[in-house]
């Protein structure tokens, strides 16, 4: 009898003895959640570079005959740039403006034969600015959009008379239209690049006759646009 009934003192105990070291465990802690990656946040101001290459053509033609010439500047365009953008969820919306240098050019021969060299016309264009409207979508670390505006281009022509050395110049700053698009992308929480394309039109413009020497150059119109592909790279504040 007494036998039994220690026995069941010793298992009483022992369960005892299990349950309080079971309360005395050190809770596990909970696995950690991955961190959730946030957007960009593209509102603020921004400056930047850019270069690329741009693609002219220049028609000249002459009141009152059926003569007209291309003459497509064609070459290197960069410069500096910098704007302002605001962010409603993931629409984008701000204005920018750019100034670059351009190293575009293109001469050809009007004259006849045997020598089409003794006359010539040359455009040029030298630099170019850009005050535009952007409006976009972003995703992820990408932002898409488009921009139009206002484009200004500084324009030189020539026309050559190799024969007497006359050589008629006309310079001017072109006012025109913009439009174009492209993708941005964040490579760091303050830096981003992007790739664009922008086609300007500058409409005509009347270049007035000159008299060099014993040589008239008689008056001509001149129509200009231009296409540009240009990469570039951004610091946002």
């Amino acid at each position: 009898m007494k036998s039994g009934i220690a026995v069941a003192l010793m298992a009483a105990l022992a369960s005892m003895t299990q349950s309080r070291a079971a309360d005395l465990r050190v809770p596990t802690a909970p696995a950690p959640q991955p961190a959730v990656a946030a957007f960009p946040n593209w509102a603020g101001p921004y400056i930047g570079a850019q270069a690329g290459y741009i693609s002219g053509r220049s028609e000249t033609s002459f009141p009152g005959a059926s003569e007209f010439h291309f003459v497509d500047p064609k070459g290197f365009s960069g410069g500096l740039s910098a704007g302002y953008s605001m962010q409603w969820g993931r629409f984008v919306g701000g204005l920018e403006g750019d100034l670059s240098f351009v190293d575009a050019r293109a001469t050809i021969n009007t004259g006849f034969a045997p020598d089409p060299s003794i006359a010539q016309l040359q455009s040029t264009i030298d630099w170019n600015s850009h005050w535009r409207a952007r409006v976009g979508y972003a995703f992820d670390r990408t932002l898409l959009f488009v921009a139009g505006g206002l484009a200004l281009a500084g324009v030189d022509n020539k026309a050559i008379d190799n024969g007497t050395g006359a050589v008629a110049a006309w310079s001017d700053t072109r006012i025109g239209w913009t439009l174009g698009g492209g993708v941005e992308y964040r490579i760091a929480p303050q830096a981003s690049v992007r790739l664009e394309y922008l086609y300007d039109n500058y409409g005509a413009s009347t270049l007035a006759a000159q008299t060099i020497g014993a040589t008239t150059f008689p008056s001509r119109e001149s129509k200009l646009d231009s296409h540009t592909l240009r990469a570039g790279v951004h610091w946002h504040f």
